[in-house]
């Protein structure tokens, strides 16, 4: 499941970054939604994703409610099933396929026998096993990056165990960590001092982000503390 570029879909509807192409991409959605492909609990993995709302300043994971989209008024149990997160990030919850990915619903949650408090656990543990390669590069001593995710990269900010033993490495000032997450394939983090290393880490994210189109995450930087994200501001 090594792939570098995804397909996503809602069912039969059309991968989504924000309510807006929701409600886009479900008037043009042929056949009827009554039929999405299978999914199995072992392939539900975690995206994370853009987020078109408010700002969050601390991570704060529950589950998105009140989410609309037309043409699904009369089956809201196949909408995706989306968790709030940090800064203009969400998570998305989707079954891997080689085909790509097709975010989970209410409706699947049922067929599984699935509790919604259930889903990030279990798609962290089967990242970790579809994705044995995914792993950390250093191009310098003081950035790292995820390599080998499959478009997975970007979910390693969901692994709060690795970045908690990642910030004990001496390398990080008062273990304190720097991310970013530009695009769906890049996860760059570094150390918050020296200064520069955070200057560099911004104007790259800028610039990932700036070229990547449809796949760009966010222009922001997150601060790992307190065994939790924050939104880096300066």
């Amino acid at each position: 499941m090594q792939h570098q570029r995804r397909k996503i879909t809602l069912g039969v509807l059309a991968g989504v970054s924000s309510l807006a192409s929701l409600h886009a991409h479900a008037q043009q959605a042929k056949p009827e939604p009554s039929a999405p492909p299978p999914g199995t609990r072992d392939n539900i993995v975690a995206l994370v994703r853009n987020f078109q709302g408010p700002l969050r300043k601390f991570q704060d994971i529950k589950p998105l409610a009140g989410m609309k989209a037309q043409g699904l008024e009369s089956q809201p149990d196949l909408l995706p099933l989306i968790d709030t997160f940090v800064g203009d990030l969400d998570i998305r919850y989707a079954f891997d396929a080689d085909s790509g990915f097709r975010y989970l619903t209410e409706r699947d949650l049922k067929t599984l026998k699935l509790a919604r408090e259930q889903l990030l656990s279990l798609a962290l543990a089967n990242q970790r096993r579809l994705y044995p390669k995914l792993t950390v590069e250093r191009p310098t001593a003081f950035v790292g990056m995820f390599a080998n995710g499959g478009e997975l990269e970007s979910s390693k900010m969901l692994d709060f165990d690795f970045w908690e033993k990642e910030k004990y490495r001496p390398l990080y000032s008062g273990g304190e960590i720097v991310a970013a997450v530009p695009v769906r394939d890049v996860c760059w983090f570094t150390s918050l001092k020296p200064a520069d290393n955070v200057s560099n880490l911004r104007s790259n994210t800028e610039r990932a982000h700036k070229e990547a189109g449809e796949r760009a995450i966010s222009r922001l930087l997150y601060l790992w503390r307190n065994k939790r994200w924050e939104v880096l501001e300066g």
